[in-house]
């Protein structure tokens, strides 16, 4: 798949299978995320969790409202240190090139900033959750195999309002 298809392949899925993930797969998602460019290449203020235990995900989703991660059967959080706009776009792209890279392998994938609101407010489930000290969880990964198949978009596109200055 070439990443042109991968772009206009990729949605947001919101129902996942129980399947694993197999760990080849999330470990180059993973990948995809370092391979993200970040602001002034501050690598080292951004961490990576991932979860693939359900009862961890079911923990995060309890201590929220709802099910936000759909059942996904593995899920990557995306902690920053400083809880900055260049830091929170440079997590987008890291998130971004995440769901691209799971739709390419033939996964699905939902970006999820919500569910995470628990892991601010409560110290000890973030440290549970293996969130470092010192950082702020930003945008997450819910990924998995979709329980139906994708259906293409009807456009590869949505429309955006835009100018061109000449």
């Amino acid at each position: 798949m070439s990443i042109q298809e991968a772009i206009y392949a990729r949605q947001a899925t919101r129902s996942f299978t129980t399947e694993a993930v197999p760990e080849e797969k999330l470990q180059k998602i993973i990948i995809a995320g370092q391979a993200a460019p970040v602001g002034m290449g501050q690598y080292e203020n951004y961490h990576f969790t991932t979860i693939t235990s359900a009862a961890a995900i079911a923990k995060i989703e309890a201590a929220g409202s709802g099910h936000p991660y759909y059942g996904a059967p593995a899920v990557v959080i995306i902690s920053i240190k400083n809880n900055g706009p260049m830091e929170q776009v440079s997590a987008g792209a890291m998130v971004e090139n995440m769901a691209l890279l799971a739709t390419e392998q033939d996964l699905a994938s939902c970006v999820v900033a919500g569910a995470l609101q628990p892991l601010l407010k409560d110290e000890k489930l973030a440290s549970e959750i293996k969130i470092p000290a010192g950082f702020v969880p930003c945008i997450s990964l819910a990924v998995g195999y979709p329980k139906e198949h994708l259906k293409p978009a009807a456009s590869n596109r949505h429309e955006v309002a835009s100018d061109d200055i000449n």
